[in-house]
Formats: structure tokens, C-alpha cells, sequence
């Protein structure tokens, strides 16, 4: 009886520790989170901004080197392109795979983030035609000191965007 009893307790630590190995090396790979958001404004005065949302997820300090967004397609395009262009040098693809601006958020000194802090780096965009984007779809890319890149999730670009320079904004 009691060493069925040992040996449940013992079944139990394993399983626990196993987590919370497995949770450690979770949140080694994958130190924090990037969300997109943007807003619009129908206001002459006032520009459109797009922001990145990033937070802390680790139990350690962390900081960040840069963070940008881009212009990109949905999977499915992706396949597509690839498909038609099957020959081309492994070195163009970022051009295949992305589009139009990029917006930078970090400009030359690290950002300090503490465990499970968060911040919003804000960017506007002015109504001129060489801010317009053209993609269908945006991610961010925050690149930490330690070299880890980590992608937010893509999202769906404003289709007013598009039409940058064209669009006719409203005097207040």
C-alpha cells in the first residue's frame, strides 16, 4: 500500500517537473509577443498611425534592437508566387515574400523591457504616395539583443492605406 502510494507521488514530481521544463524552454524560444494596430483618421490634421504592441512574456529582462512592419501576402499567395517563379535565387526572396514601406519603430538605443511589461511603439503615417501600402497584409519583426527575431501574427491592412496621396482627406 505504501509503496503503491511512493510511487504515485513519484509518477506526480515527474509529470511536474516535466512542465515545468517543458513552460522554461516555452518561454526561452519565445520571450515575448507583437501585436499590430493602427488606427485612421478621416482628418487632415491629424495622420494615420500604426503601432506595435510588444510584451515581456519571460521571467528576465529583455531588450529590444529594433522592431519594424511590413507589407506581406497571405500564405496561399506566398505558395503562389513561389510557383510561378520557381529559379529565383534564394537571395530575392524577401523581395517575393514582402511589399512596399518599411516602417521602423526603434531608432538607435535599445528599449528596456522588464518581465511582463508592455509597451506600444507608435509610427504615423503621412498622407504622401511613397507611404502607401500596397499589400494586402501586415507583420511586425522585433528583433531582440540576443539576436532572436520574433514575428507578430499577420493582419489585415486597411484598404484606405492603398489609396495614400489619392484618398482626399476631410479639413476639420
Amino acid at each position: 500500500m505504501v509503496d503503491t502510494f511512493l510511487k504515485i507521488c513519484g509518477s506526480i514530481s515527474v509529470v511536474a517537473a516535466a512542465l515545468a521544463i517543458f513552460y522554461k524552454g516555452f518561454r526561452y524560444w519565445h520571450p515575448a509577443k507583437a501585436s499590430i494596430s493602427y488606427t485612421i483618421s478621416a482628418l487632415k490634421e491629424r495622420p494615420d498611425s500604426i503601432a506595435v504592441t510588444i510584451t515581456n512574456k519571460s521571467s528576465v529582462t529583455i531588450y529590444i534592437q529594433s522592431c519594424s512592419v511590413r507589407c506581406t501576402y497571405s500564405f496561399i499567395e506566398l505558395i503562389g508566387r513561389h510557383l510561378r517563379r520557381p529559379f529565383l535565387r534564394p537571395s530575392l526572396y524577401p523581395n517575393l515574400r514582402y511589399n512596399s514601406c518599411v516602417y521602423q519603430f526603434v531608432e538607435n538605443n535599445p528599449i528596456k523591457l522588464e518581465p511582463a511589461e508592455q509597451i506600444t511603439l507608435t509610427n504615423e503615417i503621412y498622407e504622401h504616395p511613397l507611404n502607401a501600402l500596397y499589400g494586402p497584409m501586415l507583420i511586425s519583426f522585433v528583433t531582440l539583443t540576443t539576436g532572436r527575431t520574433i514575428k507578430s501574427k499577420r493582419m489585415q491592412s486597411p484598404p484606405v492605406w492603398r489609396l495614400i496621396g489619392e484618398r482626399g482627406k476631410v479639413n476639420a
